[in-house]
């Protein structure tokens, strides 16, 4: 049962998680930069890619700095980053400021919040750091479903400029109730390098096939999740489904998010890791070979489920793994295999789509990442019983 400040650390750091998301409701602004700034869609799309990048370096590094202020003053610096970065994006006349002010700046102060929160989580709860963590990063995707709506219609009311000062604003207000809900609950980021080591020199093979496998599973997920609404409409639905289809796949995420944590807890993590490859691997084979809009549907969310739960899943596992220290660093190493993942699955599941005008090819190659995944897992990975 959790206490009053803990179930108040929790909110805060749910808050701050649920307005980062907000970045990857990009897409929407695609459009309203095109049209105000003149540019094409690739350069456009330059911007998120920089803004990934910023953030998988920001989870890297940002263990060295979570212990050196209290939650409510890192909360607070990272909400002011994070709405200074996208102000300057919104004055910016320039490509060059976009991609420094939403890209490089926000994308930062979002890997250092997400990091922060994600970790924090596990420290608020020892006992179930999975359920934490699960939490945290289904309500990150809550907020890539949630913003999309309020950011298109500030888009059409005054095009980019009003898009990112909305975002700046809600970045401003929700972090400071954010930080308001940390310091009230009075706990504070633990760094607890007294007792755990943090030296990984002789984890570092362990380490190399944890990320090979986290690349090969958010690979496939980041494939699919890209090209949701261009795989069903490939398929022959109606605008509707199509419409629906990124919705269906983001609510399955937060779900597979929350269970994956909560199981994690209770079977260790590579069990459950295993389980969510063989499922992401299945649905995709069958999608691959299967022309029916509405089992390809279902087979998405079947991916979405699993992406949710491998996200959630492999930071749990690795706390329990190594501990939380070194649990943290040696998660921000691996976590750079999701950038990786990032810009490169989408990209080349386009290129598939080019080549051949269908989306099996790219439904395989997603279907032999998911599997590798699944193979290291099997073969290097071991389970946190055999660690110890």
């Amino acid at each position: 049962m959790m206490t009053k400040n803990q179930k108040q650390a929790l909110a805060g750091a749910a808050l701050l998680s649920f307005v980062l998301g907000s970045l990857h409701a990009f897409s929407v602004l695609l459009l309203a930069m095109e049209i105000d700034f003149g540019v094409s869609r690739s350069a456009a799309s330059v911007t998120y890619s920089i803004a990934l990048a910023s953030l998988a370096a920001a989870v890297l590094m940002g263990h060295t700095l979570y212990a050196r202020f209290t939650p409510a003053v890192y909360v607070t610096m990272v909400g002011m980053l994070a709405a200074a970065g996208c102000a300057l994006a919104a004055f910016s006349s320039s490509m060059v400021f976009i991609w420094l002010g939403f890209g490089l700046i926000f994308g930062t102060a979002n890997g250092l919040g997400y990091g922060y929160a994600l970790q924090f989580s596990g420290r608020i709860l020892p006992e179930n750091r999975g359920f934490a963590m699960g939490l945290i990063t289904a309500i990150y995707a809550l907020g890539a479903v949630m913003f999309p709506i309020p950011l298109r219609i500030a888009a059409n009311f005054g095009g980019w400029v009003a898009a990112l000062l909305f975002l700046a604003i809600c970045l401003l207000l929700i972090s400071a109730l954010s930080a308001i809900s940390l310091k009230h609950s009075r706990m504070h980021y633990v760094a607890d390098a007294q007792v755990e080591t943090t030296t990984t020199k002789g984890l570092r093979p362990e380490i190399t096939w944890l990320w090979f496998s986290y690349c090969g599973a958010v690979t496939a997920g980041l494939m699919i999740i890209g090209h949701a609404t261009g795989i069903i409409e490939a398929r022959g639905s109606n605008p509707l489904w199509i419409t629906a289809a990124p919705i269906i796949i983001a609510l399955a995420n937060m779900v597979g998010s929350l269970l994956g944590g909560v199981l994690t807890d209770k079977r260790g993590g590579r069990s459950v890791l295993l389980c969510l490859s063989i499922l992401s691997t299945a649905a995709l084979l069958f999608m691959a070979f299967s022309s029916n809009w509405i089992t390809t549907l279902i087979g998405l969310a079947i991916v979405g489920f699993a992406y949710g739960g491998t996200i959630a899943a492999y930071p749990a596992y690795i706390s329990h793994r190594f501990g939380t220290m070194t649990g943290t660093v040696i998660y921000g190493r691996v976590f750079t295999a999701w950038a990786a993942a990032g810009l490169l699955g989408p990209s080349a599941a386009g290129v598939f789509f080019d080549q051949f005008n269908n989306y099996q090819a790219a439904l395989i190659l997603a279907a032999l990442a998911a599997a590798v995944s699944l193979i290291l897992l099997v073969t290097k990975i071991k389970s946190v019983s055999e660690a110890q």
